[in-house]
């Protein structure tokens, strides 16, 4: 049986440098985790609730 052929996105411009930018990070710097979005949206709800 053949499976479908899928068109593959291709990324351009600005998201495809800033995907090039964070590949060669992780590259430089393997086994480390990236949580800066869980930190904002910590931030936010802290700032929300009136904590901070």
């Amino acid at each position: 049986m053949a499976t479908a052929i899928r068109a593959i996105p291709t990324l351009y411009g600005e998201t495809a440098q800033q995907f090039e930018k964070e590949a060669a990070r992780i590259e430089r710097m393997p086994g480390t985790q990236d949580y800066r979005h869980e930190a904002r949206v910590v931030s936010e709800y802290l700032k929300k609730v009136d904590v901070l």
